[in-house]
């Protein structure tokens, strides 16, 4: 729960600073500043890999709603619909056949 809330926290600032430009930050760009963070920490000795996985989703002005997940390692993809967790086989097939 720490690492999700210092990723949080990461992406709230980086939304924010973003403002600077009178516009809402992308939701792709969020995303992908996220991962960058994320992959930084598993690229350098000393330091720990946060152990986090995320769905974002969010709306953008130039590609109304989109949804993105990422896993722990800084990898991320677009999404229309996923499900993650402990258990996510049986909601993840079932989207799949929707």
């Amino acid at each position: 729960m720490s690492d999700a809330n210092i990723l949080i926290n990461t992406a709230r600032v980086q939304a924010q600073r973003y403002t600077f430009y009178q516009e809402p930050m992308p939701v792709e760009q969020l995303m992908q500043s996220l991962c960058d963070t994320k992959q930084g920490y598993t690229q350098f000795g000393g330091l720990r890999p946060f152990g986090v996985s995320f769905l974002f989703a969010g709306w953008d002005k130039n590609n109304g709603f989109e949804m993105y997940m990422s896993d722990p390692s800084g990898n991320y993809g677009g999404w229309k619909a996923a499900a993650i967790g402990a258990n996510n086989q049986a909601p993840q097939s079932m989207l799949k056949q929707d």
